[in-house]
């Protein structure tokens, strides 16, 4: 199984609130030219750090140079799932509040061996430092008990079901730091060691990092793995300059500078990231508690069409807040297909809800699926139907005047001006709706008008983004969509109660069904991300949101 390492900038899931910034664009030098394509090594650019120490260091392009030097307890895969790097074996108590593991048989760089003893020195380093962007992680950690060199136990101060997926950090080697103060472990000579397959042959503040093979490493590498050279640039802008420049041979680039490169000199590979876009509701809209109205609004906006033309084919089609190959994301979940004729059946059906109404509909879910459970209907729930059923047949006028109201609703649809992406993907929003007669208008804002308005509720759908974590819990983002009810909160305390992969699984398969099937949010897409890569350098990368260096070993130069 492919493995792959973690940024450093990896915290809880946030909303993304502004548009994607523009690099400058540099001119490229016949002078410079030279210098990269005669290298047999691979050139590689990070910003130049404040600190090398991979726990405390907050640059995202040191962070992955810092991925190829240190490893961690666990690792993300391919397929954002988390898998055993340092650790050879372990085992999740039954009430999942601790887990016994091993190490492999993993050394240092200075071939002494990696210990549980660094494991707990990491780990209470990370917590000395609340700065550090992986105090997150290690926060629900409350004690490890070292039963030898290689054998320990990690203890928590509350169940989790995904706390496997929270060791994810780089151990470091308490031998060489030899203390959690701040200023020591920042200091570059203690940091000059690690464990992962790159070792460190040469540091210099303004030149940078050389990097070479670790022979001893525990894992098979390749045969001819080839040196990297790390350059130090002075900001971000730079990153990608200096691969226009043909001074670096990777890089990391937005969308907004794939037409800097050409096709020509570049590879470029494009791999599913963490940005996830949906729309969201705002329940005080009396329409929109209808389940009805919703349905209508999800089968009349065609998905399909806002990822090709909203978002250019810059994204992967979701239905749920979670990477789309993650083991728990469910591939054969039937999500709302775009289809005008069912859209107008369930707008036919919608009634407004007040609270009133609303407890009443939630009293009434919760009789059905009771007796769903019991595979039995109660006869009293069977005449309440049918006096239901009786009394709609008698409201010719009333449903006359739904109709009225139907006429008169227009949409307040409320977007991020900056981003490009969203705005043409309201807009197609705007025009599905107009199709089976509901008008809606867009509301273009930025910066804190734009956070204001959606905690004040000014909007009736909001096109948003958010950050996937790392760690594949979607409750923040199913919870910030303002729905609750007693099904929900259920398979929520679930996923909370569960300790294994396969009920973890089961909690999710259960809640996505019924987010879809109620709309509670519409999930549009996982935005792309890109690499690109000098076509000098040959062979195969696969980059991923934590690392975009991952299959660099494969990597081979031009023999001189």
């Amino acid at each position: 199984m492919k493995k792959v390492k973690i940024l450093p900038i990896v915290l809880v899931t946030l909303m993304i609130a502004s548009g994607c910034s523009k690099s400058e664009k540099a001119e490229t030098k016949e002078s410079t030219v030279q210098s990269s394509l005669n290298s047999q090594e691979i050139n590689l650019s990070m910003v130049k750090p404040i600190t090398i120490n991979p726990l405390l260091n907050k640059d995202k392009s040191v962070g992955y140079v810092m991925n190829l030097i240190y490893d961690g307890l666990f690792t993300i895969d391919e397929n954002y799932n988390v898998v055993p790097q340092l650790v050879d074996t372990y085992q999740i108590a039954q009430d999942g509040t601790s887990v016994d593991m091993k190490l492999k048989d993993a050394n240092w760089h200075d071939k002494t061996p990696v210990t549980s003893q660094d494991v707990d020195f990491t780990i209470r380093l990370i917590q000395k430092n609340p700065d550090s962007p992986y105090y997150e992680l290690a926060k629900n950690i409350s004690s490890v008990s070292i039963q030898s060199e290689k054998e320990f136990t990690i203890k928590f101060k509350q169940r989790y079901p995904f706390s496997i997926d929270t060791l994810i950090f780089p151990i470091v080697s308490e031998n060489k730091i030899g203390s959690v103060n701040t200023k020591d472990a920042n200091e570059i000579k203690k940091n000059l060691i690690g464990n992962g397959p790159y070792k460190i042959d040469k540091y210099e503040e303004r030149e940078g990092i050389i990097l070479s093979k670790n022979e001893d490493y525990y894992n098979e590498l390749p045969k001819e793995v080839k040196d990297i050279k790390v350059g130090v640039v002075p900001d971000e802008d730079a990153l990608v300059s200096m691969v226009m420049a043909l001074e670096s041979d990777i890089a990391s680039i937005s969308l907004n500078d794939l037409s800097k490169f050409y096709e020509k000199q570049f590879n470029l590979t494009t791999y599913e990231g963490r940005g996830y876009e949906n729309i969201i509701f705002n329940y005080d809209n009396l329409y929109l508690r209808d389940v009805n109205f919703r349905k209508a609004i999800a089968h009349a906006i065609n998905r399909e069409r806002i990822v090709e033309e909203g978002y250019m084919s810059d994204a992967t089609l979701s239905n749920f807040p979670l990477n789309s190959n993650s083991k728990y994301y469910d591939k054969n979940l039937k999500a709302i297909k775009y289809d005008k004729d069912k859209a107008k059946s369930y707008l036919e059906k919608v009634k407004p809800v007040t609270d009133e109404e609303l407890k009443q509909l939630e009293n009434k879910e919760k009789a059905n699926t009771k007796a769903s459970d019991t595979k039995q209907e109660s006869k009293e729930v069977k005449e309440k139907d049918t006096k239901e059923n009786k009394e709609k047949e008698e409201t010719i006028d009333k449903e006359a005047q739904l109709k009225e109201k139907l006429s008169k609703i227009d949409l307040k649809i409320l977007v991020n001006k900056n981003n490009t992406e969203r705005v043409k993907s309201a807009h197609l929003t705007v025009e599905n709706l107009k199709v089976i007669g509901i008008k809606s208008h867009i509301v273009e804002l930025e910066g804190q008008a734009l956070d204001d308005a959606i905690s004040s509720k000014n909007y009736d759908l909001a096109l948003v983004g958010w950050e996937l974590s790392i760690i594949p819990d979607a409750r923040d983002i199913i919870n910030s969509s303002g729905y609750s009810d007693e099904k929900l909160v259920s398979d929520e305390n679930s996923l909370i109660s569960a300790t294994t992969e396969e009920q973890i699984s089961d909690v999710y398969k259960s809640m996505q069904k019924y987010i879809n099937d109620n709309v509670i949010f519409i999930s549009l897409a996982i935005r792309d991300e890109y690499i690109v890569t000098n076509r000098r350098v040959q062979g195969k990368i696969s980059p991923n949101d934590f690392d975009v260096y991952e299959g660099i070993t494969n990597l081979k130069t031009p023999e001189k």
